[in-house]
């Protein structure tokens, strides 16, 4: 059924936050999810687990990047404090990890380096 469909999607790519990525399945490959044209973030054939999350997780972004809404959700989920500003250069740092398995139609990494560097921390890094 199609209620079935979408819980069986949710378990394989659920994008609200980092955290709904990494609870995801990454290594069980379901056929009918995978040749889905709707289909967003699923298990490719050939691509290991931490590959297939790193896609995932590379596709959360450029999808929030295309509204330009990263810095917000970075804020909800990370915080407003000291400690969300000291992870802003492993963010970045992870921009570049993860775009190693992009998708040919995702934007590219210095394009989300630029967001992020506009608009999220940055007055902060330089007080």
């Amino acid at each position: 059924t199609s209620a079935g469909f979408e819980k069986i999607l949710e378990v394989i790519y659920e994008p609200s936050s980092f955290d709904a990525v990494e609870s995801c399945n990454h290594t069980c490959y379901i056929d009918c999810i995978e040749q889905n044209d709707n289909c967003v973030g699923g298990n490719y054939v050939g691509m290991t687990p931490q590959q297939r999350r790193h896609r995932k997780l590379f596709t959360m972004l450029s999808t929030r990047h295309s509204e330009g809404i990263n810095a917000r959700h970075l804020n909800a989920e990370l915080g407003e404090g000291a400690f969300a500003t000291k992870l802003v250069p492993r963010v970045l740092e992870c921009i570049g990890r993860l775009s190693a398995n992009q998708s040919a139609d995702s934007p590219t990494p210095l394009s989300l380096y630029f967001e992020m560097m506009k608009s999220w921390k940055m007055p902060e890094l330089y007080e």
